[in-house]
């Protein structure tokens, strides 16, 4: 269901369980289930190819909620078979305890459908991803950046269900830290 005036809402339910990290914390056993996120983005389309978004997150993680505001711009290109798009994002962060968080987000993504020119309803596809961050937090500066190789089915026209490997390079600025999560996402459009 679409909303008047090429608005759109987008929400995804995703969970992570961490299956590696380098190097590994001492207070963590080696798999854990790291957070449970629920997201919701209003999107206006401009025109067929470039979005305008804003969202809210929140983080079911270690005991306690997180909150994030999330700001976006997206442009899409359909490709002959598949389609590439480009994500810019700035998100505020704010966390118990904790001082607010700002972060500046670039991601550009491929899609492909397994069969097919076009992902269609009951159909599996392929999704990888390469996200790059800037992060701010009580003046100091760190960059994180991200990849993601996903396969995907969609249930039906508004529904998606998407699970694989996230690696990301967190506080390359400071104490470099690998990790390799394991992601399952569930996706609704209205």
């Amino acid at each position: 269901m679409k909303l008047k005036n090429d608005w759109n809402i987008n929400s995804k339910l995703e969970g992570r369980q961490l299956l590696n990290q380098n190097p590994f914390p001492e207070n963590k056993k080696e798999q854990v289930f790291e957070r449970l996120d629920f997201e919701v983005v209003l999107d206006k389309a401009l025109n067929s190819s470039n979005d305008l978004g804003i969202g809210y997150l929140v983080r079911w993680e270690e005991g306690k909620f997180i909150h994030r505001f999330i700001q976006q711009y997206a442009y899409t290109k359909k490709l002959y078979s598949s389609k590439m798009s480009h994500r810019f994002r700035i998100d505020q962060t704010l966390e118990d305890a904790e001082s607010p968080q700002f972060r500046l987000r670039y991601r550009a993504s491929w899609e492909k459908p397994l069969s097919g020119l076009q992902v269609d309803p009951k159909e599996f596809y392929l999704k990888l991803n390469n996200e790059y961050l800037g992060v701010l937090q009580d003046s100091k500066t760190n960059m994180e950046v991200r990849g993601l190789a996903i396969i995907g089915y969609t249930i039906g026209k508004e529904n998606r269900i998407e699970t694989g490997g996230d690696y990301r390079m967190e506080e390359i600025f400071g104490n470099i830290s690998h990790k390799v999560f394991l992601n399952i996402s569930f996706y609704q459009n209205f």
